[in-house]
């Protein structure tokens, strides 16, 4: 009958050859005593030919003084564990963590296992991570726009020196605030939005243009795109490109007040009163609006006597006298050669707006000191205060009374 002990001895020695892992034991002399098929993988060496063998002479002599402080610590009775770069039989380079287990028997060392795990993968992967990390800091801090990463709510992690230079804050600084903190107030309500539709999956990326206080209190205009990107393990994150647009957006104003300004009275023009009236007809509330049609009688007389020039300086004249007298939340245009229209949100009563319509035709009136000339000037007013419903009809009553007004 055969021995228990020696079919046990036998199989698990036969488990141990199926391991991929390099599995040996090495007395306290450094012979082998006993060694896995994965040697001769490695080495080219078959395991009954490597016993009794000194380990110098699997090593080689370079590899060998490499190793020998961990074989040193090893027969010291201290577990060891380091890396190690091979290349095996077939001229493979394997990367390796190489364990070595001392074998205590009643206090004295009597030799050690070695174990050499094949992490080539994982030492790849792991340089591919490095590599991206290397790639991605450069591109961050080489990046002539912001970029910055932050957590999902609104923390921010970090941020490049284009960003800081953006901000007026440094690095440190920043990494102690929220993007709230940054926000300018009307814009905290869509980021807010637009956070939480990240943070929760309902968008996967973001583009908007909004605005920062800087830390010198400037308010400054950017456009931010921003993805996230998903770990289920280190957490989500967003990651931000931030663009300073406000020399852009100044430029838009600028030619958004030339669409709608005219250029001779820095009143606006027609379109600007055609807009106005479009918002009073979208409107949800219909509160009543005021109204003042203004027309210059016999302006034709003016161009014919004094020059086309000098009636453009007087039309100049009288816009700078309107814009002069509306109140800030009013609006006045000149919506043809010599007529203008001011519409009157602060109007609060028909008999106020009439009352002024007839101060207005006070206050426009001539002679206008154009060069030592003097220009005699009246004008004709009309006016009106309707709800809002009907915008085309506050106009409409408004041009009629100014022409009963001119006729009489």
């Amino acid at each position: 009958m055969a021995d228990p002990r020696a079919v046990s001895a036998g199989r698990i020695a036969s488990a141990i050859d199926q391991l991929p892992s390099m599995i040996g034991y090495w007395d306290s002399s450094l012979r082998n005593v006993f060694a896995n098929r994965v040697y001769a993988d490695y080495f080219g060496i078959e395991p009954p030919d490597l016993v009794g063998k000194h380990i110098r002479e699997l090593l080689g002599e370079a590899l060998y003084e490499l190793n020998l402080p961990y074989i040193s610590g090893a027969l010291a009775g201290e577990q060891q564990q380091f890396d190690r770069t091979l290349i095996d039989v077939n001229g493979a380079v394997r990367v390796t963590q190489v364990t070595y287990v001392p074998d205590v028997v009643d206090g004295a060392v009597v030799g050690f296992t070695a174990m050499v795990v094949d992490v080539s993968a994982r030492a790849e992967a792991e340089r591919e991570r490095d590599r991206a990390i290397r790639l991605f800091r450069i591109a961050m801090e080489n990046a002539p726009i912001g970029k910055a990463v932050m957590t999902c709510d609104g923390r921010w992690l970090q941020v490049n020196n284009a960003l800081c230079e953006l901000l007026g804050y440094t690095a440190e600084e920043l990494q102690h605030k929220m993007f709230r903190d940054i926000t300018h107030p009307d814009d905290i309500p869509l980021a807010d939005e637009h956070l939480k539709g990240l943070a929760e999956g309902t968008l996967t990326n973001v583009a908007s243009e909004k605005r920062y206080i800087r830390k010198d209190g400037a308010t400054i205009w950017v456009q931010r795109n921003a993805t996230v990107v998903r770990d289920a393990d280190a957490g989500d994150v967003i990651i931000a490109q931030i663009q300073d647009i406000t020399a852009r957006k100044i430029v838009e104003a600028a030619l958004e007040r030339q669409v709608l300004l005219d250029d001779l009275t820095s009143l606006g023009n027609r379109r600007r009163l055609m807009a106005e009236l479009q918002a009073l007809k979208e409107a949800v509330d219909s509160r009543p609006v005021g109204m003042l049609f203004v027309d210059v009688d016999e302006f034709k007389s003016i161009n014919d006597r004094f020059g086309h020039a000098m009636g453009d300086r007087v039309l100049a004249a009288i816009g700078h006298r309107i814009l002069d007298n509306v109140r800030a939340d009013d609006v006045a245009c000149r919506i043809g050669g010599d007529e203008f229209v001011a519409l009157l949100y602060t109007a609060t009563s028909a008999d106020g707006v009439e009352r002024l319509a007839d101060r207005v035709r006070k206050l426009l009136a001539g002679p206008y000191d154009i060069d030592g000339a003097d220009i005699p000037v009246t004008v004709s007013v009309g006016w009106s205060w309707e709800p809002t419903t009907d915008p085309d009809q506050l106009l409409r009553i408004a041009d009629e009374r100014m022409y009963s007004s001119k006729r009489a």
